[in-house]
Parts: structure tokens; sequence; C-alpha cells
């Protein structure tokens, strides 16, 4: 039998940021001020204009970019990620940001409408990658790898509403480490756990509880219950959502 173990690792990081001094030449200030920035306003329209019809300069909605203090910490941070990844005996792949639309929808049951789908790209009908699970499992497929134990370290895309404020953006990196072969039942599923616990003392967290997210576990839950197969998935992703509620009556 040919399996894909999964764990997802998912790495919050909050960022001290080091106030600097700098200071622009003269020559792009020039150049601002022949652009004429506007800073983002409330007022601004879609488009990125304002309604005197000037260039506003501003991220995409959800999407933010990093300075060199917070690329530096990221560095430090994924390179000790990549060290303990490699101490388990991983390797690296990398896989293209967009794949081809039909092997992305369907995978994520209600999740599926949060995929960016692009337009056209010569005959092919594209979308960016939701995560990094379902295109390793394609990887895997095609080219008939039968035993792999592998990390990826890469930027996702969800078309979500997004909370920055509570660190839930449009695009965001996932670590990803998969094993796809014939292993030991469980065997690959305490070795996440342990490769979890390994990387939050590299990363010197002190205290930390690490929380399991198995659907079998919540497949044989809702079986009991009497719910049917069908609606497995379409519950799971509600479950998955209950954090994000405030509980506040």
């Amino acid at each position: 039998m040919f399996l894909v173990s999964r764990k997802l690792l998912v790495s919050q990081f909050v960022y001290q940021l080091i106030p600097i001094s700098s200071r622009m030449t003269s020559t792009i200030l020039d150049d601002v001020e022949k652009m004429k920035i506007n800073q983002p306003t409330q007022q601004t329209k879609k488009g990125g204009k304002d309604k005197g019809g000037k260039l506003v300069l501003k991220c995409p909605k959800g999407m933010r970019d990093y300075n060199p203090q917070q690329m530096a910490v990221r560095e430090v941070v994924f390179d000790k990620i990549k060290k303990c990844f490699k101490k388990h005996g991983a390797v690296n792949i990398d896989t293209p940001v967009m794949e081809l639309k039909e092997i992305l929808t369907g995978k994520y049951g209600e999740d599926s409408k949060l995929i960016y789908e692009l337009e056209d790209q010569g005959g092919e009908i594209l979308a960016l990658r939701y995560d990094l699970t379902v295109p390793f499992a394609r990887y895997v497929a095609m080219n008939k790898v039968r035993n792999i134990k592998r990390y990826q370290i890469a930027r996702v895309y969800r078309r979500d509403n997004p909370a920055m404020t509570k660190g839930r953006y449009r695009e965001f990196y996932q670590c990803d480490i998969d094993f796809a072969g014939e292993y030991e039942n469980m065997l690959t599923d305490t070795e996440c756990v342990k490769i979890v616990c390994d990387i939050l003392q590299e990363l010197d967290m002190k205290e930390f509880t690490i929380k399991v997210n198995h659907r079998k576990i919540l497949d044989g839950i809702f079986e009991y219950c009497g719910v049917p197969e069908k609606d497995f998935r379409p519950i799971c992703s509600a479950v998955d959502k209950l954090d994000k509620e405030s509980w506040k009556m």
C-alpha cells in the first residue's frame, strides 16, 4: 500500500523591529515627487488610485513587505528549521508557485473557494498553490516516487478575508515535512511530533504545547455520532474555523 502521511508546521513569528535611520538620495526623492505618491487612505478606490486619480503605492490586500531586520530574523529561523528537517533525514524539493487548476480544485472541500484562479495562460487554466501538500502529491505521482521524506519552505496563497493584526494573510510561508512511502503504523506521525518539538526547542521557545490535529480521529468521532460520511469534509472545515471564533456572548 502506498501512503502519503502529512503533517503541516505553520510557524508564526513576532518580529522585534529595530528602528534605524536612513537617508534617501535626491534622485529617489525626485522620482517620488514625479510619481506624486499619496499615502493609502480609506477613500482610495479600487485599482490603487485615489479620488484624484493619483497612483497610490501600497501592498495588495492581505500581503506585506519585510524590511532587512525582519528578513534577518526570518533567515535565522528558517535555517534552524531546515537544520532540524535535515537531522531527521529529509531532503528538499521545490515546486511551481502555480499548478493546473484541475489539480488543486476539489482537494480542499469548502476551502476550494479560497484558491486564487488565474486567467487562461496559453491553453492552460492555472491557479496559485493553496498549500504545499497537493503539489507534493502531484510531484510524487508524476515522478513515480516510491519513498521520500521531503521538506519544503515556500509561499502559499489563499483568497481569504485577511486579518493581518491576527497574523492571517493572503500570502504567507508554510514549513512542510511530508513522508511518502510505506512505514510502520503511526511511525511517521510520531516522528512529525518529535520534529515539531525539536524545532521549537531549537528556537528557544521555552514552554510550549503541541496540539495534534488528526483527521482520522475526527472522522471516527463523526462516525460514532452518526454523521453521514458525505458530510465529514464540510464539518471538518467548520471545526477548523472554530479557533478563529471569539466565543464571546
